[in-house]
């Protein structure tokens, strides 16, 4: 553990960008280091947009490896200095300041408790994590009641030691519109779904109608999970205006109606986010600016062909799935569309262009993601690079 301690001092010195990778879970932690203190690292977090997201406290014992060189921190860096130069902006974050020489937790739960912001705990003992608020403060251990805002329900009450918690993010973007959010008066309410072909297309039409926030589940069993508005409907496919996590404008996905095992119109989680998205137009924050939320779309064409077309003509970047089970999920551009054939060029891991490229079938395609930040931001790098 000391080498973790020595990298850690040294990259404090040199102000370097980190990655922090754990020895047991996948979730990886990049930023700046704030301060060390005896029982472990702040770090001040970036998400992927570049924005800054609040801090997460680590013990020293669960950090695997301290990174401060990769082609994943220089693309890290490039969206730090674009989210700067194109006037990203996120929920007000006030700088909070800890006293390093002594144990750091207990300041951060002291902080949390006094503001009442809700906070997420990773214990030692426990796989998942808890999302909640501290509710009381003792010697070696504390109280802690959970938010769960996909069920509220899940709002028991328990007493954890100091001792138990590996982890704590705090202050970052969701957690502070949930803070907010925990704030008012919400209550449970039980899902309501539609399942069956005909059901589903009322459900949509009358979505599209209202202006109704719902969430669409896939049925090709990946887990699909879609929240947002409806956009375009035709006969065999739904467009659909995402809203991410944090209750922002998220891009758009195209999917086929087939592709839809229920659409979703009454839940916790649907509340959260109409919630979040009501935040966030007090925050002005519901689209980032580089990013365009009032795209129109022709329901009388065929939508998958329009898009693929109009991606392939401007080397459009989005994230594409097909129903064959041995083609993976990929993001990248179409070449030209001949005979319902078109092949696409896909983003490798290493952010390179694969120039060779897949040959797919339109009929294939069930599923079209675009105009979201992830994609915007690796089209500019590839760009910028001279690889598109």
């Amino acid at each position: 553990m000391s080498s973790i301690i020595d990298d850690l001092q040294l990259a404090e010195r040199q102000a370097n960008l980190i990655n922090l990778y754990q020895t047991d879970s996948e979730v990886v932690y990049t930023g700046y280091i704030d301060s060390l203190a005896p029982d472990g690292v702040v770090v001040n977090t970036y998400d992927d947009a570049g924005l800054q997201d609040g801090a997460v406290f680590m013990r020293y014992q669960v950090i695997d490896e301290v990174e401060t060189m990769s082609e994943d921190l220089d693309n890290m860096a490039f969206r730090i200095a674009n989210a700067d130069q194109e006037g990203l902006t996120t929920v007000p974050q006030a700088p909070v300041h800890f006293n390093a020489e002594q144990g750091e937790l207990p300041q951060i739960l002291a902080k949390a408790l006094t503001t009442k912001q809700v906070i997420l705990l990773v214990a030692a003992d426990n796989d998942n994590y808890l999302e909640g608020q501290v509710q009381m403060l003792a010697d070696h251990q504390f109280t802690f009641k959970t938010f769960d805002k996909f069920n509220y329900q899940n709002h028991a009450t328990q007493t954890l030691a100091y001792e138990a918690i590996n982890i704590v993010e705090f202050r970052g973007n969701e957690l502070l519109l949930e803070s907010a959010y925990v704030q008012t008066d919400f209550q449970h309410i039980d899902a309501v779904k539609a399942t069956g072909p005909t059901a589903i297309d009322e459900t949509l039409t009358h979505a599209q109608a209202t202006h109704q926030l719902i969430a669409i589940q896939s049925a090709d069993g990946s887990d699909m999970f879609f929240v947002g508005f409806v956009n375009t409907l035709n006969a065999n496919s739904v467009l659909i205006n995402l809203v991410d996590m944090t209750g922002q404008f998220g891009g758009y996905t195209l999917c086929r109606r087939s592709l839809i095992e229920s659409v979703t119109i009454q839940s916790d989680y649907l509340q959260t986010m109409r919630g979040f998205i009501e935040l966030n137009r007090q925050y002005e924050l519901n689209v980032q600016p580089v990013l365009n939320d009032e795209r129109l779309f022709d329901g009388t064409t065929d939508l998958f062909e329009s898009l693929l077309r109009q991606a392939g003509n401007f080397h459009t970047l989005l994230h594409l799935t097909t129903n064959n089970t041995l083609l993976p999920d990929m993001t990248g551009y179409p070449g030209q569309l001949t005979n319902d054939h078109f092949i696409f060029y896909n983003v490798e891991d290493d952010n390179q262009l694969n120039r060779v490229g897949t040959l797919i079938d339109l009929d294939q395609v069930v599923e079209l993601s675009f105009g979201y930040m992830d994609a915007y931001l690796l089209e500019k790098r590839l760009k910028d690079t001279g690889d598109l």
